[in-house]
This record gives structure tokens, sequence and C-alpha cells, in this order.
């Protein structure tokens, strides 16, 4: 919306639809416009409580459904476009956004934006979150830079492939968080980075390829949001990727940088580490960060750091990424996998997630471009160790994050199934929880956990009104069951 207006567009001349907006209309278009641009920045296909990301295969419904309207695809998922041949698909490989602004002014080209361009775009088009089916009930994730500061990248890198190094000015980043608060937006996830620890870095000095980080440069940016959030403007402040490799070789820096952003951030946040493989094999052959000894040591740190609870949450634990399909793979590997998970179990420390998933072979990059689908028994073998994590050390995590009698607050009710509800926080990687109770969908609810299942909890309204609670719910009461 940024580039449009500063291009001369007025604002009323500009739509916004979510993909499940075109789910609902069968993917076909109200009306022609004289563009459609497409923004698909996320590759990792998943689903979520109450919504689902969009996918290649309904981007492309959705231009073959509309055979007369002119569409330009960006974000991560162009070059996946740019496979398929359709004459009303453009995929704009770098900036949609700055395509957008050249193509409104009648001179379209697929350019990068700069910096000064992103800072002013950013806040000019902050309105645009009034126009998402969800306002004000959003959390808005903010970009603090692009690509990977380390000197070599992991096999399958999509960010260090396509992106140059270029950080954001800690006053663009707050002038673009002030915008959307203005816009009534209050939740945000500072996630848009390959590792948040080297927001800054002056890349003076290195260590096995990574840059030594800034603790000045990440202290000054949270102090101020820190201050959004005392103040109250700023109800849910969250961070994503962290990468586990500057922590275990730059400790001390690592360790000043996680207590400023702990200082800052709501509690219950999670920072994602792309562990990828503990197998040394895998590790080795595609450029990972850390080894399970070296593992053990940061998710020690963040415990040290982050694992103090406040509101009944820790306020900061680390969240653990395995990828399958990885060059170098053996049968050993998802036993590797499993024993360095079992390690820091049995040492009693916290992992806020586990996410286990498959190799998206990225165009452009060293993974992506020797790519083999991996053999049966290997994908056996995977499938077996998985369900060990999730049923072995998934639920020791859960329990010891969310102990019964855990407050969750502001649940949001996003799906009802029979006559039970599912409530997640509007929060980064927030857990869902299961009540045996008809609520409202939308509905913000305070709800106690009772119980553990698979990646969820089961939980009650809160505060507890015995009286009113159907038998369902009385039988996830600890000590009562079907029988009492």
């Amino acid at each position: 919306l940024g580039a449009l207006l500063d291009a001369g567009v007025p604002p009323e001349s500009v739509d916004y639809l979510t993909v499940d907006a075109l789910r609902g209309s069968a993917y076909l278009l109200q009306e022609r416009y004289d563009a459609a641009f497409v923004v698909g920045g996320a590759v990792v296909p998943g689903k979520y409580l109450g919504h689902r990301i969009g996918t290649l295969a309904e981007v492309l419904r959705a231009v073959d459904g509309n055979p007369r309207q002119e569409f330009a695809v960006g974000g991560m998922i162009a070059p996946l476009v740019a496979r398929e041949k359709r004459p009303n698909c453009l995929p704009v490989l770098r900036d949609i956004e700055m395509y957008a602004y050249t193509r409104a002014r009648g001179e379209a080209s697929d350019e990068r934006r700069t910096a000064a361009r992103i800072a002013r775009w950013a806040v000019d088009g902050a309105a645009l979150a009034r126009l998402h089916p969800d306002h004000p009930n959003l959390i808005c994730e903010i970009e603090t830079y692009r690509g990977c500061p380390r000197l070599s990248h992991c096999s399958f890198c999509s960010e260090g492939a396509t992106h140059e190094l270029e950080f954001r000015d800690e006053g663009d980043i707050l002038s673009e968080i002030d915008a959307l608060l203005a816009a009534g937006v209050s939740r945000f996830r500072v996630g848009r980075q390959a590792d948040i620890l080297q927001y800054g870095t002056p890349f003076t000095d290195f260590r096995n390829g990574f840059p030594r980080p800034s603790v000045d440069a990440v202290r000054g940016l949270f102090g101020e949001l820190g201050k959004r959030r005392d103040s109250g403007s700023i109800r849910v402040l969250n961070i994503d990727n962290g990468n586990p490799g500057t922590i275990a070789n730059f400790p001390d820096e690592s360790a000043a940088i996680l207590g400023a952003i702990v200082d800052a951030i709501t509690p219950g946040d999670t920072i994602a580490m792309g562990v990828e493989s503990l197998d040394p094999e895998v590790i080795a052959r595609n450029g990972l960060k850390v080894n399970a000894r070296e593992l053990i040591g940061v998710v020690r740190m963040v415990n040290e750091i982050g694992g103090r609870r406040v509101e009944g949450l820790p306020v900061l634990l680390p969240g653990i990424n395995l990828i399958h399909g990885l060059p170098g793979e053996s049968m050993d590997t998802f036993r590797l996998n499993y024993e360095g998970l079992a390690t820091i179990a049995d040492a009693g420390l916290m992992v806020k997630r586990i996410n286990i998933r498959k190799l998206l072979p990225y165009p452009g990059t060293a993974a992506g471009e020797t790519f083999r689908e991996p053999p049966a028994r290997l994908r056996n073998r995977y499938e077996y160790y998985k369900r060990r994590i999730r049923d072995e050390i998934d639920r020791v995590m859960l329990e010891r994050v969310y102990p019964a009698g855990t407050v969750l607050r502001d649940a949001l009710v996003e799906e009802r199934r029979h006559d039970y509800s599912l409530a997640k926080q509007i929060a980064s990687y927030s857990i869902t929880a299961t009540i045996p109770v008809a609520l409202a969908v939308k509905s913000f609810v305070d709800v106690m956990v009772v119980g553990h299942r698979e990646r969820s909890v089961a939980a009650l309204p809160f505060p507890i009104r015995i009286n009113d609670l159907p038998p369902k719910a009385l039988e996830l009461i600890a000590g009562v069951g079907r029988k009492s």
C-alpha cells in the first residue's frame, strides 16, 4: 500500500484480500483490476489454528481462474511460480513493492527497493492493517534486516541465496511500529531476520564464520520497544529467529543481548533456533551451526536467562527446528537427533516447541539444486523417530512449560469442534488450548491448564465455575475422572 500511495495511487483505489477471502469466492475475483499483486512470503507450508498458509497450487488456481486479470507474484514464492508458465502471471523475483511502485508510475521494473524507500512505505502503508478481516486482533511481523550475517550459509538457506545483507535503522523500525500502533495494532513479532542476535553487527571480528554481535545495537532497539510495552501501547512483543551458532561462539555477548530482549518482551515467547540436524555428517555437509554438545549449552543459557516465570509463563524459551531431507542423512541421523533432544530433556531443561519438517528444496540454494527424494527406508526411519519425539519428549516439555494450574490470559477462540472450543493467545508459537465447553468463535477467554495432549493442553475457562461445567469438563480435573 505504501508503495502504491507513493506512486500517486489514491487509497480508495486499493483493495486488500487475504487468501481466506479467495477461498471463500472459489478463487474468483469479483472485479477486474488494473493489476493484482500477490505477496507469497511463506515458503514453508503449514496449517495453524483458524488459518492456513496459501500454497503455490492456490496461487495458480487464482491465476487460471481469472484469465483476463494480470497478476504479479512476489515474495519467497515467486521463484516457484517462475517454474510455471502462465500468460497472465509475472513472477517478481526481486521486491514486489518496488515493482508495484514502478508499475503504478507506468515504468514497470523488477528491481530491489532501497532502505530509504521501505522506511517511507512501511509507515505510509501501515493503514492497510485496518482492512484485514481480523483487525485489530492481529500480530504484525517487523523486519529488522535482510540477508544472513554468516560468512557462509546453510545449504538450504533461501535468505542467504536471495538477499544481500541490509540492516534497517532503529528509527525506521520504531516509526513503522508507531504507525501500526496508530492503525490499531498492538501485537508485534520482531521476526523478519535470520538472527535477531546479529542485528546491527559491525562485522569487525569473526569466529567460525560468525560475526561478533553488537550488544549496544540490540539493547538500543529493545530498550525503545520495552518503553512502548511499559506504556501499554504494545500489548504483545515477541521475537523469532536466533542463531544457536552465534550463542555458541559468542556466549558473553549473547547473554547480554538475551538479557536485554528478556527485559523488553512479553512472557511466553520463543527464540526459534535453526538446528536442522545433530548428525555430524549432515552438519558438515550442509554448513550447519551447532553440534549436540554446543546445543545443550545454548539451551541451558536461554533457560537460565529467559526461563523465569512472569504471569505464570517462562518469559523466553528456545524452540528447535529440525529438517529431514538434507544431504548426508543416514539411518543414524534421526536416532542422533532423538538422543540429542533426550539429553536436553534429561537435563531438566525446557524447550518451548520442537518443529520437525521435511526439506523444501528452494531454487537457487545448494540443497535445492541437488535435492533427491529420500529413499523409503529413510522416510520410514524419520517417521519412527518423529513419533518418538512427539510421544516421549514433547509431552515432557509441555508439562514443564505449562504445568497444571497455569493460566493463559486472553486466548482467542478460533474454532469449535462439536462441543469443544480451540483457543490460542495471539502470540508467537502460542499453545493450543482444548476447552470442553462451547464458546463463541472469535471471543476471548482466560483458561487454566488441567491436562496435556500431543502439542496442546486441556484447559477450563478461568475462573473455574465448578457448578456450571458439564460432566466432560469435570472429568479433566486431576483427581476427579469419569468414575468420580
